[in-house]
């Protein structure tokens, strides 16, 4: 039988709980910023931070960025050389596109420098991107072969403070709770 699912675009993809932790979207929270059923699936993992800094990035533009506390995040698997921003639409730059209801994704060359002299009230910069081909997320979420439907996806609605004031397992256990919350709200 065949689950169709409404546009995830900006929705955050879970992983569940059973979800084997020898595979490389355990325990992940992916925002989804585009869904479309042709070009299909992108998102970014949003709580992997990276060993890397974003003032590192800065320095090999030959930018000072003084904030040593902003962290590159493992946005996913495809292109890891690709920087992308996500971030509140109080912002923009070159190559921005709306990325869901409240948040824009800019990914160009200036964006670093920009970053220099004016800041998003919330962002959070990646490497790679998640992507998924036209139907295979749908086929994912439904847990057709060679997906099982314990190990699929969690799904609900995305706000500004878990995608960006948590990481790691933190915010992956505050969107666990957040889709319970929201699958339970939706049955009153």
């Amino acid at each position: 039988m065949e689950i169709l699912h409404d546009n995830l675009t900006g929705k955050v993809l879970i992983a569940h709980p059973n979800l084997p932790n020898n595979t490389p979207f355990a325990r992940s929270v992916i925002y989804i910023y585009q869904d479309d059923s042709t070009k299909g699936t992108t998102g970014v993992i949003t709580n992997k931070r990276s060993r890397f800094g974003v003032h590192d990035i800065a320095s090999d533009k030959g930018y000072d960025f003084g904030d040593k506390a902003k962290f590159v995040y493992h946005g996913g698997p495809v292109s890891p050389q690709a920087l992308v921003l996500l971030h509140t639409n109080d912002w923009s730059s070159s190559n921005t596109v709306s990325a869901g209801r409240k948040l824009s994704l800019s990914s160009d060359d200036f964006m670093i420098q920009k970053l220099n002299q004016q800041v998003p009230t919330y962002w959070r910069l990646f490497a790679g991107m998640s992507t998924w081909e036209p139907g295979q997320l749908t086929a994912e979420l439904e847990g057709r072969y060679p997906f099982r439907p314990e190990n699929s996806w969690l799904i609900a609605n995305a706000p500004e403070g878990l995608l960006f004031t948590l990481d790691g397992d933190k915010q992956w256990q505050k969107a666990l709770e957040l889709c319970s919350n929201q699958m339970f709200a939706s049955y009153l």
